[in-house]
Formats: C-alpha cells, structure tokens, sequence
C-alpha cells in the first residue's frame, strides 16, 4: 500500500551578487544577480488527508495557514492541474526566516516539486518555473537550484558555469529584515548606471578561480544594512579583516556570509564570531555543493 505521507527538503541560497538597475512601472525592480544554492535545509513533511490545505510550522515568526507561501503554493498548484486531493504540509524550519536567504521561496518551489512527482500531474520544469514566478520572485531558482545568471524580477534565470566548492559561515542576527523594507530603501535615482564586478565575477566564474570571484562579491542593500543595523557592518568588517576570501550580505535581510576555502577554516571563523558578537546570534557552517560520499571499503580474501 502506498505511503499517504512524504518529505522534501529544500534548500536555501546565497546572492555572490545583487544589484538593481531600475524600479518597474509596476513596483517591483528590475534586478541582476548571481544565485547559488546552500546546503543549509528546511524539512517539509506532507500527509495526504482530507479535501482542504493546511499549512503548519513550528517557527513562531513563521506564519501558518494562508499567510505562509507553502499554502499558495499548494493552492496554485491544485488549481492549475485540477487534482483535489486534500494535503497537510508541517514545515520544520531550519533555514532562518526574513534573512535573505530565500527559505520560504525554496519551500514553496518544493511544494511544486513534490506534488508534481508524487500525484503525476506531469507539469514541465518550464511550466513548473512559470507557476513559481506566480508565488514570488526567488522561486524560480529553486526549481532546479545551481548557479545562475537572474534577471527581470530575478524569474529569468541563465545557468552559469559552477561555482567553485567553499564553506561559508553564515551568521544571522537575531533580528529580521523583510524583503519589502529592504527594496523600499533603495533610492533608484541615486544608482549609478555602472554596476561593479558584473562582467568581473562572471569571467571568474568561466575560470573556475574562487579567489577572484570572492573578490568581486557585491550586494546592493549592503548601505542600507549598515544604516539601520551597524552592527551587521560591524560585522562585515571584522570577517573582511581577517581576512576571509570574502564576505558580504546574503541577500536583502541582515544574514552575513563569510567565504572560505575549507571547512576547517570556516569552523575556526565560526568560532571567532562566538566570541565576539551577541550569543543570541546564529552562527552556521554551510557549503555549497554535495560532500563527497566516502567509499566502503570491500572486505579482503
């Protein structure tokens, strides 16, 4: 008998590089940026029961039912393929919520995924990218999560040449930043119409050289973070004096990443930040790309 209840585990993302170029007549912006996705994962626990949604987290800044993207979702997606099944979807958080580092838009293209495959609606990863630039801008990454070129509202996705294996320590104040406050503080008219280390990060990328492409990380909210949390700039500087290949803000929330080569390296940063930032502060060691499996040994004659 088949199981009616089902887990995913979608990730989350880092922007090397996140700019504007213009507000759009109808309110979002017109961005570029460079995406990679993290190891870092929520856990989404599905139960096929009843005829309606129902959306829980355990995260008490997280909200259930309606409000949550999850929801939408799912709701979307019954919609589109007209299968009415009912599904109850528990999401246990582990990704930081309002950090800039896209947890609810993996969670919502997971959604997507998941129902797709377990009911066999047969919806294709085109159709299911279009759905998920319904749900929100970062959703269309998750699709099919690795390093991209985005652009328009971030839907328009290109796939770049892999990013190098890192580590990065990932550290997340105990406060959040929303999307909409973040954007709302970028003065438009006052960018500039040249946009640093684009072309410079994308010829690092091509060659594979980690240092270089450290070196050009950007982010645009980055003055906006320091204004009105100095002590995400506080923070900034210290991983950039250490110095770390490279450091910079994960997205548009207050997250910081530091870039390292090894995981050696980025629990010794790790350890750093400990001790010399709030204890309420969440500290994480994260990397980039899947850890080699180890191999099994075959018992000898």
């Amino acid at each position: 008998m088949t199981s009616r209840t089902f887990t995913a585990r979608p990730g989350c993302k880092l922007n090397l590089y996140l700019d504007i170029l213009r507000r759009r007549s109808d309110g979002y912006h017109d961005v570029v940026t460079v995406m990679e996705p993290l190891r870092l994962f929520d856990r989404l626990h599905f139960e096929e029961r009843g005829r309606g949604i129902r959306v829980d987290c355990d995260h008490p800044g997280v909200p259930s039912g309606r409000d949550n993207i999850v929801w939408s979702a799912a709701d979307l997606f019954r919609k589109k393929t007209g299968i009415r099944k009912g599904i109850r979807i528990r999401i246990e958080k582990n990704v930081p919520a309002a950090a800039g580092l896209g947890g609810g838009s993996a969670d919502a293209a997971a959604v997507l995924k998941t129902l797709n495959r377990r009911w066999k609606a047969g919806l294709s990863p085109d159709l299911l990218r279009s759905l998920a630039a319904r749900l929100g801008s970062d959703v269309p990454f998750f699709i099919r999560p690795r390093t991209c070129l985005s652009w328009g509202r971030g839907e328009r996705l290109s796939a770049l040449p892999p990013m190098p294996r890192f580590w990065a320590v990932l550290v997340k104040p105990a406060f959040g930043v929303s999307t909409a406050w973040a954007y709302s503080r970028i003065r438009c008219e006052a960018l500039g119409a040249e946009h640093p280390h684009l072309n410079q990060i994308l010829a690092a990328l091509n060659r594979g050289d980690l240092e270089q492409i450290a070196a050009c990380f950007f982010n645009v909210f980055e003055p906006v973070i320091r204004r009105r949390h100095p002590e995400v700039g506080r923070l900034l500087d210290f991983l950039r004096a250490g110095p770390v290949l490279g450091a910079l803000l994960a997205g548009s929330g207050p997250t910081v990443a530091g870039v390292v080569r090894d995981r050696g390296e980025a629990e010794l940063w790790a350890g750093r930040v400990r001790g010399s930032f709030p204890s309420d502060w969440r500290v994480m060691v994260v990397t980039n790309r899947p850890l080699p499996k180890k191999r099994s040994s075959s018992p000898g004659r």
